[in-house]
């Protein structure tokens, strides 16, 4: 099985990001910046190399302008273009006519110039004659309008190409591109090695959690070489932690084998004690029902009132007796698991009249009403799957636990039928009677085994508590539940219950 990823940026490459983005800045600042700085000292130096030739060759060139030496002149230009960069050079008189030039392109006239060259010019003056005296100099001027300053006799035109400009500047241009790329490599290269040296602590603190999550409590020396004051801290809880875990994790194991043993103890205990009950109902009731047998026959012979009542006593006795070893037997297959529902086809409103025809004669006997109604939408007949012995033991122990705790009044079923989906059956069954009231805190209490209601005055107990909690496990088992119900302050309790079903459409029906 693969080890499930968690999705993000990890932290070296946040790391990387956040020490190579200010270098990455700082980077492109700084070679905007000399780049930018280069590129304005080409350009300066080659307008100061343009206009330095111009105004050198100006003084150089006032003897062959002056005297028309073109030789002498074309001589001096052509030496000139040679040991420099310059593309042509060009010489005009005063009022602008061409006097001399070397060879420049076809379309240095032409009148674009200055999209294809830089020009420079400066003036060829032709300096005046000192005459050392101010009284001569002053004679030339008055007499003949001669002015001492130097004249000018013609320009001097130095053309520069721009595409030696743009072959510097793109140098340049790369240049500190390759210069700034080996610098930015360099610099995220040695700031991946010192992540690799700050990270490999921290990989190997998760390593260690992951051991411990999968129970491995080893505890390896805390490395204190190159490692920084707070990942040696770490490392140190991490040892403390694993020792912590082991213990904690020993003590669960001994908790869980001191748990399980008891359970076994419980479970085999619970078994004796199912084993024990069912072993002893069986005995108990082979002379029971020998008693009732001798109390029948006893009963056809001729009595005295005094012997009727002491007979129907002692009957009563015996069969209560007799209730209280099944309630036990049901209550012990319970317990053990041995217990299995039947599955068969019956009438449902069948059982639950003819149940409670059983119980209206003892129910009369001592002064109550006991009366059935049905309610809902039964089907006629209402024929559905399940066991019908343990429906019919449900309402008798409710009745029965009704009719004996009910001093006077009525006990009343209601059995109300509602159809559910498919082929399913809902039953509701109320029992409600009007014995002693019950304390709201005690309802929960009723349902569990050897619990008791408090029987009316007049009225022995005589039971285990059992016939409740058989009740409620029953119904469970029979995919219900139970409820029970009182109003405070008024006698009497409602017993609910709701069982599903099947219900069958054709076949036999038993009785």
């Amino acid at each position: 099985m693969t080890d499930a990823r968690p999705a993000g940026i990890t932290l070296s490459r946040k790391l990387l990001v956040l020490g190579a983005l200010p270098a990455i800045l700082m980077f492109l600042v700084l070679m905007g910046f000399f780049t930018s700085a280069r590129l304005d000292d080409a350009r300066q130096t080659l307008a100061d190399n343009g206009q330095l030739l111009a105004d050198s060759l100006a003084p150089a060139l006032e003897y062959p302008v002056v005297s028309g030496n073109t030789q002498a002149l074309e001589q001096i230009l052509s030496q000139s273009l040679k040991n420099s960069l310059v593309d042509w050079i060009r010489v005009t008189d005063v009022v602008g006519n061409v006097i001399g030039q070397v060879p420049a392109p076809d379309d240095t006239s032409s009148g674009r110039e200055p999209a294809r060259y830089q020009t420079f010019e400066a003036e060829i003056l032709q300096q005046p004659l000192a005459i050392g005296s101010n009284e001569a100099n002053a004679w030339f001027e008055l007499d003949y309008g001669f002015n001492p300053r130097a004249l000018r006799v013609g320009t001097i035109t130095v053309g520069v190409s721009t595409q030696a400009l743009q072959a510097r500047l793109q140098d340049i241009l790369w240049t500190s591109i390759a210069i700034g790329t080996a610098l930015l490599v360099l610099t995220v290269v040695i700031i991946r090695y010192f992540l690799g040296n700050l990270l490999a602590p921290i990989h190997g603190v998760s390593e260690r959690v992951d051991r411990l999550i999968r129970r491995q409590y080893d505890r390896p020396s805390v490395s204190r070489k190159d490692s920084s004051r707070e990942l040696i801290e770490i490392g140190e809880k991490l040892n403390q932690l694993s020792m912590h875990l082991e213990a904690l994790d020993e003590g669960r194991n001994q908790m869980l084998a001191a748990s399980e043993a008891a359970r076994q103890r419980a479970e085999s205990a619970n078994e004796s004690k199912s084993q024990f009950l069912a072993t002893m109902s069986q005995e108990l009731r082979t002379p029971l029902q020998g008693v009732l047998g001798t109390l029948d026959r006893v009963q056809g012979d001729p009595l005295t009132p005094c012997q009727q009542d002491y007979l129907n006593t002692a009957r009563q006795s015996t069969e209560d007796l007799l209730t209280v070893i099944n309630d036990l037997l049901g209550y012990a297959h319970l317990g053990d698991g041995s217990f299995v529902l039947e599955r068969r086809e019956f009438d449902l409103r069948r059982v639950i009249a003819n149940c409670t025809a059983s119980y209206r004669v003892p129910a009369e006997q001592q002064g109550l009403s006991l009366k059935l109604r049905f309610f809902g939408d039964w089907p006629a007949p209402c024929r559905v799957t399940g066991d019908p012995g343990r429906l019919r033991q449900v309402v008798a122990c409710l009745l029965d636990h009704a009719i004996r705790f009910t001093d006077e009044g009525t006990i009343d079923l209601h059995a109300h039928c509602q159809p559910g989906a498919g082929n399913r059956l809902l039953l509701r069954c109320t029992v409600s009677d009007s014995g002693p009231a019950l304390a709201a805190d005690r309802l929960g209490d009723l349902l569990h085994a050897f619990e008791q209601r408090g029987a009316p005055q007049g009225h022995a107990q005589g039971r285990t508590g059992l016939g409740l909690s058989l009740v409620q496990r029953l119904v469970e088992l029979m995919g219900g539940h139970v409820h029970l119900e009182t109003e405070p302050g008024h006698p009497g309790a409602t017993f609910r219950f709701e069982l599903p079903f099947e219900q069958r459409v054709d076949g036999d029906v038993s009785p």
